[in-house]
């Protein structure tokens, strides 16, 4: 079979180049038709993320907004005294080098005295208080041997 023949025989009527060039054709077309229905729904997710980006925006501004309502000076002060606090007394400061010193000074007794009791009986209760690492039990532990 030569190559004129294949572009001359027929099928039905029709040559066989032209029953190929419409199949290739038929072939495009619906490829053109994916790629814009994908490309489609890509740009549909886009302004469905750039709407959320927007939201997101409105709703940081809003909240700077309201953080600085919140901080406003006159306003903390108006809050203070209506709590009735007063500012801290020169004594109670304190340097970050003497932290440690206050931090192991016992503290002053507290209001509530039924804590201490309950921790000095209830060896459950004085474990639960403690810190981590720290036993509650005030027996020495035994030296391995």
């Amino acid at each position: 079979m030569r190559a004129s023949e294949i572009f001359n025989r027929r099928v039905r009527g029709f040559r066989v180049v032209e029953l190929v060039g419409v199949g290739v054709l038929l072939v495009l077309v619906l490829g053109v038709y994916m790629a814009k229905a994908f490309a489609g729904r890509e740009r549909a997710e886009i302004a469905s993320v750039e709407r959320q980006i927007e939201d997101e925006r409105l709703k940081v501004r809003l909240l700077q907004a309201e953080v600085a309502h919140l901080e406003q000076p006159r306003r903390i002060e108006s809050l203070a005294q209506a709590a009735q606090l007063a500012p801290i007394a020169a004594d109670r400061e304190t340097s970050e080098d003497a932290l440690i010193d206050v931090a192991r000074r016992p503290a002053p007794p507290s209001k509530r005295s039924a804590a201490p009791v309950a921790a000095a009986t209830d060896p459950a209760l004085a474990a639960a208080d403690a810190p981590d690492g720290v036993t509650a039990d005030p027996a020495p532990a035994e030296a391995p041997r």
